[in-house]
């Protein structure tokens, strides 16, 4: 019968392909809107704690999100390469493991002098001609919030290992507690509510720093309790070295985190620019991104599901259709 039609029996890879990758993505979708709607949720408390402390707030968090983004386009090449490593093999255990480790490294590496920087918040903004009572805010603000990019970092990578096995809705689950915890946190520490001290805009960054360690922690006992992600024993032999496989990362990772930080600065930009005119402007900048910032997740979420795919057909040495 597709004999007679020549064009039927190429098509249909393609269908199974896109089957498969909408199947990937849509929790990948569905996690990096509820990554945002943590961002959503900080504005909307530091909002409510006054202009001033948001438009502080936003003006430092720019300045760690763009680091953040650069880490996290370095770590993002290790989604490919445990596809790829799947791929060739599908019962492959050391070579991901391998690989896991060494985005660990990478993440603790890059990320070292990005914190050296942000520890000097309030110098770098009045560098850029910020007001100074808002300068003084952000620094604090920084000094809490820098100590939660790594964990995120952290999950990020477990988040690719586990996309890489195509089983991204433990990611999900995770990130939807996140959302809440984040709420939680963020209400007892700003506000001073459930017994505990009113931090103001530290409590925010505090609050950062708990919700991202409660998503790494959930992170790992998924992969150390669940039957399929459990056998590849990711966290043995941490401090083993693998030179060459972490040199293919920077190699791989390096182009995408350069793009990816440009790409993220011009949003610091803005918020460094409307700093120049008010904190009332920069708190309003900082509310009209968060919807630019939830439509963004979708195409990334079809991105990093169609990265997952490439990876493990260039790794079987297959070209589909």
């Amino acid at each position: 019968m597709t004999g007679a039609f020549p064009g039927l029996r190429e098509q249909h890879p393609w269908r199974h392909e896109l089957r498969v990758t909408l199947a990937l993505a849509w929790p990948l979708i569905l996690s990096n809107l509820t990554m945002a709607l943590i961002g959503a949720t900080d504005v909307l408390m530091l909002g409510w704690l006054g202009a001033r402390e948001l438009a502080a707030a936003t003006l430092g968090f720019n300045l760690a999100m763009t680091a953040a983004i650069f880490c996290m386009g370095l770590i993002t090449a290790s989604a490919p390469m445990m596809a790829t490593e799947i791929g060739r093999m599908q019962h492959s255990v050391r070579d991901v493991r391998r690989t896991f480790r060494q985005a660990l490294w990478a993440a603790v590496a890059v990320l070292i002098p990005f914190w050296i920087l942000l520890w000097n918040t309030e110098s770098l903004l009045l560098l850029f001609g910020q007001q100074p009572d808002l300068a003084a805010i952000a620094g604090t603000y920084i000094s809490a919030y820098m100590w939660s990019i790594l964990p995120f970092l952290f999950f990020i990578i477990l988040r690719n290992f586990i996309s890489a096995l195509e089983q991204p809705v433990w990611a999900l689950v995770i990130s939807v507690v996140g959302v809440l915890s984040n709420a939680l946190f963020n209400y007892a520490l700003i506000f001073g509510k459930f017994g505990l001290p009113e931090f103001g805009v530290v409590g925010a960054g505090i609050g950062s720093v708990l919700t991202n360690m409660l998503m790494f922690g959930g992170m790992v006992l998924v992969v150390l309790l669940h039957k399929r992600f459990r056998r590849y024993h990711l966290f043995g032999r941490f401090w083993r070295s693998d030179w060459p496989r972490f040199r293919a990362m920077w190699k791989l990772g390096l182009p995408i985190a350069i793009t990816m930080g440009l790409e993220g600065s011009v949003f610091g930009v803005a918020a460094l620019l409307m700093g120049l005119i008010s904190a009332e402007s920069v708190a309003a900048h900082a509310i009209a991104l968060q919807l630019a910032g939830l439509t963004f997740m979708v195409p990334m979420g079809l991105g990093q599901a169609a990265t997952v795919r490439v990876g493990i057909q260039y790794g079987r040495k297959t070209v589909p259709g």
